[in-house]
């Protein structure tokens, strides 16, 4: 018997239209079934993607919509494939509110990608964020960034030597300089461990990773423990990555009875204090959740999701489509330190046992969540509240879920879009609010929104649950753009206030890395821009951000502007900058006012769009001597203290 699924949603407004979550409506429109193999270790594609600038098939791809929220970019790449898989956290935060940012860049469209590495900013407690930047903080080349702040508020990046395995770790002399010192940190020849996911409190900084494999002569395959080939391990240090006192270790009862395959990109991993928790999924495994309450000297397993068919050997047919996990997990621990685990939904068959192959369905359409509290699956948002057209579904290209078939695009298709063996709706990120209220935001592609060649871009939707995971809204979409590829996005854990996102936005549907057929050129090497937004938790509570898109469709001048942090610098002599979100597009009125009440300065920022803006205020005309600032959106408005030198 298929497992069914619990189903929670909660009105927001009537802006926003009721749409069950079902499991029919999820499968109605799965998409055409695909078939790959059993072994699914992932090669780093570092090698294979780039063309060069003069490449004489990149071809020209023209950039249609138009942006309806304005977002502040921290960096870009040219390098544009983020993860295999599930999403690590890469937004760090601060004990004074800073934050830092980590990507993997690219400056260079080369073949190969020779400078590939840790792009990285930096946000000041004011919400100032550095220069936009692309260059890597190493002098090596490296791939999947990690980012955390140590006990001393200095940061360090983790990233994987994806040529030799192990890691290289770079660290700041502070909370605000730029991470440079260069370490190579748990080698583990002859195999090659990478794709890191880190998480740490202070200085203890735990670390799962898996195994690239190698047919290379001469070259040694990834391992084999416990009967898993290439498996999940695990890492911790205690003295912010100085040394290692656990290396590679295989968690406890995770073995040959669970899988026989490991992957990259299927984990996630958590901490909390002294708590610690670890999700690990595959199309062929149920969900498996480690828990340890001690800083990881012991571990509790706890199967959050089974697959029936578990361990998959190719020799017994599956022909009731069961339902799985796609890989694209998370996890986080809420302020009672029980777990909730969240990940794309999937479905698999397998009518020929004659072989290791067996198909699945990339165009399943669902995010499913675990809570550990009630011990209870929830299917939290579907493909067909993006509906667009009112036919009930959120209808796809078949380029959307399609992939390269022996490096080319298949007959009768234009391109293809597909990330690895991921479902349509993928990559699920969490966060948690001081109150509890939990937030999950993930990739989904847009009906109707679809690129020169024939693929749906995608946007970031976002659900929220304000009873611990019980019953959960309505989605809502925090990118919004048209003609744009906003994926691969990424939460800061804590929600101070604002959800933190950060993610990359392509000009083209899909990766070059993963979609690009050379002798097709339908993704060319293009600079993908790395965007960051902080979205104010009262207007996601309220449902305000919404499932709108396109320009036009709201009144301007009817919003509300909201300041994230106060101006910086302050004081100042020249500029100083505010970081504020619009919640509607329109334009913001600034008034200066001395100590006595006279207003002394005016000025205009016109046609904003929703979203973050970075307003620059000039002391021209006035003196020395504190102010009191006001930003005016229609009939909202807001008032903060500056100081000019």
């Amino acid at each position: 018997m298929k497992k069914q699924f619990l189903l929670s949603v909660t009105l927001l407004s009537a802006v926003l239209a009721t749409a069950q979550v079902t499991l029919s409506s999820v499968t109605a429109n799965q998409g055409r079934v695909e078939t790959i193999t059993n072994l699914n270790i992932v090669i780093d594609k570092s090698d294979n993607g780039g063309f060069g600038v003069s490449h004489k098939t990149k071809k020209l791809l023209s950039a249609r919509g138009a942006n309806y929220k304005d977002f502040i970019r921290i960096g870009s790449t040219y390098y544009d494939l983020q993860s295999n898989g599930a999403m690590p956290h890469r937004l760090a935060i601060h004990a004074n509110g800073g934050m830092s940012a980590v990507w993997t860049t690219s400056t260079s469209d080369a073949q190969g990608f020779p400078g590939r590495g840790s792009g990285y900013n930096y946000r000041n407690a004011a919400a100032k964020w550095n220069k936009s930047d692309s260059s890597s903080v190493e002098n090596v080349r490296t791939g999947w960034a990690n980012v955390g702040v140590l006990s001393n508020g200095s940061v360090f990046t983790i990233g994987h030597d994806a040529t030799n395995g192990g890691f290289y770790m770079t660290k700041s002399n502070s909370a605000s300089s730029r991470p440079s010192s260069v370490t190579s940190i748990l080698k583990e020849t002859p195999y090659k461990p990478i794709w890191a996911r880190t998480a740490n409190n202070g200085d203890v900084i735990h670390l799962i990773c898996s195994y690239t494999d190698s047919a290379s002569p001469g070259e040694s395959r990834a391992p084999e423990r416990k009967g898993i080939f290439a498996p999940m391990v695990y890492s911790r240090s205690k003295d912010g990555g100085s040394t290692w006192d656990k290396q590679h270790v295989m968690m406890p009862d995770y073995d040959s009875t669970l899988t026989n395959n490991g992957g990259a990109d299927q984990y996630s991993i958590d901490v909390k204090g002294n708590t610690v928790a670890i999700v690990n999924g595959d199309l062929l495994q149920g969900v498996i959740a480690w828990k340890s309450t001690d800083t990881g000297n012991n571990w509790q397993r706890i199967i959050v999701d089974t697959f029936k068919y578990a361990p998959w050997t190719g020799k017994v047919e599956m022909l009731d489509t069961p339902y799985t996990n796609d890989g694209t997990v998370d996890v986080i621990i809420d302020n009672n330190n029980k777990l909730h685990v969240f990940w794309g939904l999937s479905r698999v068959i397998d009518s020929d046992t004659s072989d290791q192959s067996y198909s699945f369905y990339p165009g399943m359409q669902a995010i499913v969540h675990w809570s550990e509290a009630t011990n209870k699956t929830t299917l939290i948002a579907s493909g067909n509240q993006f509906d667009r057209d009112e036919s009930g579904f959120n209808n796809l290209e078949q380029a959307t879920t399609a992939a390269l078939s022996g490096g080319n695009v298949p007959s009768g298709l234009s391109t293809v879009a597909r990330l690895s063996s991921t479902s349509a709706m993928r990559q699920p990120a969490s966060a948690m609010d001081a109150n509890g209220n939990l937030y999950c935001i993930f990739s989904v592609p847009i009906e109707q929104d679809i690129s020169d060649l024939g693929a749906n871009f995608r946007d970031i939707g976002l659900v929220y649950s304000t009873d611990g995971g019980v019953t959960w809204s309505l989605p809502q979409n925090i990118t919004q753009v048209l003609g744009k590829e906003d994926d691969f996005a990424s939460t800061c854990r804590v929600a101070n206030g604002f959800l933190h996102v950060l993610w990359q936005q392509d000009e083209i549907a899909g990766t070059n890395l993963q979609n690009n057929s050379p002798s097709f050129g339908n993704h060319p090497v293009v600079l993908n821009l790395i965007n960051y937004q902080a979205i104010p938790v009262s207007e996601i509570l309220n449902g305000s951000i919404g499932m709108l898109w396109g320009v036009g469709v709201d009144e301007p001048n009817t919003g509300k502007v909201m300041v994230v942090n106060q101006n910086y610098p302050n004081p100042f002599s020249n500029n100083t900058t505010v970081l504020i979100y619009l919640t509607k597009p329109g334009d913001i009125n600034l008034e200066v006012r001395n100590a006595l009440g006279a207003l002394v300065k005016t000025q205009n920022y016109a046609n904003l769009y929703i979203g973050n803006h970075e307003l620059v205020i000039n002391s021209d005309g006035l003196s020395s001597g504190v102010y009191t600032y006001t930003l005016i959106a229609g009939a909202s408005s807001v008032s903060k203290t500056m100081m000019v030198k």
